[in-house]
């Protein structure tokens, strides 16, 4: 009879309800036909739609690394597609090495760090051809399995008692200095409840199942007449920045180098190389482009001569205004650009590399036991863990000397604003030319005669103003 009653009273409060919906609707139809249409479920199609669509307005991210790779395929399919059908037969040994500069442009030093990028993209590039030359690898492996529960460790009645004795100690301690020091630890924002001393305890292994190997690769190899060819780079929409070198060596590169030690500057022009622009020429009309230029080439001037180019650069670190600091800073950088150039020498000329490479891997799964010391006796657990551990070592170096290099003379020297973030750079131009070194060797045993110069005259300037100047063309070629 309940049950009637309550099924009863159900059916009233459910038709209650629908006359009150069924007036509401008849007294404003326009009101509930807007809030149908407004409540109408959206399809699924079009959801997808505009999920593609906001997919689609978002750039994809930019990895410099991948585009230096598109660049490189790119070149070796273009331009240097006659370098890589050489390298592809053996005839000579071409590889890549790649690198990223450490900070973005916004740092007053950013110009430093991406030389740098090169320098080290250009090592990983030495690398490989220090291990095509010989490599000596010692590997080992080790497979070990390990069962004995019984070496889940124990307290003695002994190390019980003094522990009970230890923690009486350090409670009295605590108690005695423990308002003092929840203070200064509260000060610092460190919760004193971490310094509670910990129960003793002792852990040992019961259990190991694991495989690790260790790999070690030595190198060691001359790296004379390997030349860097190529430089590439890279960079996304928030500045950083990823370098890419190609280093060539070969048979014919090394006799050139050796031939042109051993010449003293008495080497034979080129009749098919002959003409065209200066070396002045051909770098003076875009300096901005020298900014990507790293390195040493092998080149030909407008008379067929064969000569080194050895470029170098550096940035000036400075931004401000002020003007000794600016100028002192930009001939610093000229200083470290001429030193660059130099060493770009002693690396071609006479230098060798070592590459070493140590590797371990092992993949372990181990249960240790742990027992802890309480006041009421010993607490024993076991811990499970499940890990891949894993280290290397990768060191590469390259030693250059040169101890006599006639003929080296500075073909330019410039600064740049470089064009997307406008850092200054600074760099030169330095040349072996054959010629040259002639010339100085001659010049060496020769003792020029004193002549009386006549003095300029002096000119009190009354205004600063910016301008440059230039000394007077009292010479010509024919005095030489």
């Amino acid at each position: 009879m309940k049950m009637l009653f309550k099924q009863t009273a159900l059916a009233l409060a459910i038709s209650g309800m629908a006359i009150t919906v069924h007036a509401q609707t008849e007294s404003n139809p326009a009101e509930t036909l807007a809030t149908e249409q407004d409540t109408a479920p959206v399809p699924a199609q079009t959801d997808s739609v505009d999920l593609a669509a906001a997919e689609a307005a978002e750039p994809a991210p930019v990895d410099p690394g991948m585009m230096l790779m598109e660049q490189i395929d790119n070149w070796k399919q273009g331009a240097g597609a006659s370098l890589s059908r050489l390298a592809e037969s053996g005839d000579i040994f071409m590889a890549e090495g790649s690198s990223f500069v450490k900070v973005t442009p916004d740092a007053a030093d950013w110009a430093d760090h991406r030389l740098m990028a090169y320098k080290d993209a250009l090592m990983n590039a030495q690398a490989q051809f220090i291990e095509f030359e010989g490599i000596s690898s010692r590997a080992e492996t080790v497979s070990k399995l390990f069962d004995d529960k019984s070496q889940m460790p124990t307290f003695s009645p002994a190390e019980l008692q003094s522990s009970n004795k230890l923690e009486e100690v350090l409670n009295k301690a605590v108690a005695l200095a423990g308002g003092k020091l929840d203070e200064q630890l509260s000060k610092l924002g460190i919760n004193p409840d971490e310094f509670n001393a910990a129960p003793p305890a002792k852990r040992a292994r019961l259990f190991e199942n694991s495989i690790s190997e260790q790999i070690t690769t030595r190198a060691r190899a001359s790296l004379t007449g390997l030349v860097p060819v190529k430089t590439f780079e890279a960079n996304d929409a928030e500045g950083r920045h990823a370098i890419a070198v190609i280093v060539v060596a070969s048979d014919k590169m090394r006799q050139f180098i050796y031939d042109m030690k051993q010449s003293k500057g008495d080497l034979a022009p080129n009749p098919k190389k002959v003409g065209g622009p200066s070396l002045r020429e051909r770098f003076s009309e875009n300096k901005a482009a020298l900014i990507h230029e790293f390195g040493i080439r092998k080149m030909y001037d407008e008379n067929g001569y064969p000569v080194l180019v050895s470029f170098g650069q550096a940035g000036t670190g400075y931004n401000g205004s002020d003007f000794n600091r600016k100028m002192n800073a930009r001939k610093g950088a000229f200083l470290y650009a001429k030193a660059d150039a130099y060493a770009n020498f002693a690396y071609l000329l006479n230098a060798v590399g070592n590459a070493e490479t140590s590797s371990s891997r092992k993949s372990t799964d181990v249960t240790d036991g742990i027992v802890e010391a309480e006041k009421d006796g010993v607490i024993t657990s076991e811990e499970n863990r499940i890990e891949m551990v894993k280290a290397i070592n990768n060191e590469i170096s390259a030693r250059g000397s040169i101890s006599d290099l006639p003929g080296t003379r500075q073909l330019l020297r410039w600064t740049a604003k470089h064009p997307q973030y406008g850092n200054e750079i600074n760099g030169v131009i330095y040349v072996w030319h054959p010629v040259s070194e002639q010339n100085a060797r001659n010049m060496r045993n020769f003792k020029p005669k004193h002549q009386e110069q006549a003095k300029p005259q002096e000119h009190n300037s009354k205004t600063h103003t910016t301008g440059t100047t230039q000394s007077r063309d009292l010479m010509s070629a024919d005095d030489f």
